[in-house]
């Protein structure tokens, strides 16, 4: 790649970072704010699971329609469409004054909870395949750095001002990004950074899904294994973007300012864990096709301990439990990147957007009712147990399927590399 194609490369991977983490911060503000929610509304924490767990259920039924269009039209446009649902339905979320009502609306703001397929997709077309894990690293981040905006804003605005307000901000914002991915980001004909493919003229379209072939997408067993572990893998994020704010409030006895301080030391090394996790995953990719399936094998099983470790560690010991959960904060998303990394070695360019959807599909299906029952458990065993339970079990399951994964991916990575090579052969040929 060209060092100015590069640098273009990393410019829209830059913006649709920004786009991403602000997105997952508007997600994520609700979370802070919910304390406030709970008291306004005079719900438990098995109705406050309920929101997340009725938004997240509600975008995975919309999961195959985004992934099947990102795949057949422009990946730039759909994005701008989903900013401008973000701030459309966040907007909506402020009008109500009864639960039943906010329920509703607040489930409406998962119709936009999709575009990381289509940003994977087009990110995997501005990077080759062995440099893929870095920016696919750097967008795997925005959990972590959307998060930390969603707290910081959360606490300053959300506790000064009120719920209602945050979200007519972070609405606003959802407008502004749309517009600014719109103009600035530039779409790309599919299968453009396929070494295969390099040198040849790709016209956008040339590359474009077929339903058949998303049939085929459940036939492959990487595929198939990296859905399973997404399945459980997702449990112990869902579980601790829901609930650990208020388990700092509710149980560590923090003020909204202090647990604003440890959030943002653990979410800053959660970004530098993202993309540390996607460099070794690289790096062990170009030396061996199971590298980033070993990774993601590794990091869950470490995860699973250091967060042990944390939630269990003296509550008066405030410092100590700041330490650990920064090393967990570390450890936690290495595996993310190198997941989304691997369904697009496994996928020909033209399915990778349905891939990617049906990869979170199996993720939220399962992860979607994991704030509903970290919430039934709380009720009677405390937040701490409640979520140390639906994080360590969920994430054993996931190595074990990693491993699995390890033992079969080269194969299917090897039969992708030969199709993308047909393909350029055919291309080479006239045979369009």
């Amino acid at each position: 790649m060209h060092l100015s194609s590069l640098k273009y490369a990393w410019t829209i991977a830059i913006i649709l970072f920004i786009f991403r983490s602000l997105h997952t911060a508007d997600i994520y503000v609700i979370s802070v704010v919910l304390p406030q929610i709970l008291e306004e509304f005079q719900i438990t924490y098995v109705s406050g699971g309920a929101i997340f767990t009725a938004t997240f259920a509600f975008s995975v039924l919309l999961y195959p329609i985004w992934g099947y269009l990102f795949d057949k039209y422009s990946r730039r446009l759909l994005i701008s469409v989903s900013g401008i649902l973000w701030g459309i339905t966040t907007w909506l979320n402020t009008l109500p004054r009864n639960f039943t009502g906010f329920f509703v609306t607040r489930t409406l703001t998962g119709i936009d909870d999709t575009p990381p397929s289509g940003i994977n997709s087009l990110i995997s077309d501005y990077f080759p395949p062995k440099s893929r894990g870095k920016p696919l690293g750097l967008i795997n981040a925005t959990g972590a750095f959307g998060a930390l905006i969603g707290t910081i804003i959360g606490v300053m605005l959300g506790y000064v001002y009120g719920w209602r307000y945050l979200f007519l901000i972070t609405g606003g914002i959802g407008i502004l990004m749309a517009i600014i991915v719109y103009f600035y980001v530039k779409d790309i004909p599919r299968g453009s950074s396929e070494p295969e493919l390099s040198g040849l003229a790709l016209k956008e379209g040339l590359y474009r899904i077929k339903f058949r072939e998303m049939i085929s997408l459940v036939k492959r067993p990487s595929l198939l294994f990296l859905n399973l572990q997404g399945f459980f893998g997702v449990f112990p994020w869902q579980c601790l973007q829901a609930w650990i704010f208020t388990y700092m409030l509710k149980e560590r006895l923090f003020d909204e300012t202090e647990a604003m301080i440890v959030m943002l030391v653990w979410l800053i090394v959660m970004v530098i864990g993202n993309l540390v996790g996607g460099a070794i995953g690289d790096l062990l990719f170009s030396k061996i096709y199971s590298g980033r399936a070993i990774v993601g094998a590794i990091d869950v099983f470490l995860s699973a301990l250091t967060l042990y470790i944390t939630l269990m560690w003296p509550i008066e010991d405030i410092m100590g439990f700041t330490i650990l959960g920064a090393i967990a904060s570390f450890i936690l998303p290495m595996a993310g990147p190198n997941v989304s990394a691997a369904v697009t070695d496994v996928t020909e360019p033209e399915i990778r957007s349905s891939a990617d959807s049906l990869l979170r599909i199996f993720e939220f299906a399962g992860s979607s009712a994991s704030p509903l029952i970290a919430g039934y458990l709380a009720d009677s065993l405390g937040l701490g147990l409640s979520i140390l339970y639906v994080s360590v079990s969920t994430w054993i399951v996931c190595g074990i399927l990693f491993i699995v994964l390890a033992y079969v991916i080269p194969k299917d990575i090897i039969a992708t590399r030969n199709k993308i090579r047909r393909m350029a052969e055919l291309i080479k040929g006239g045979v369009s």
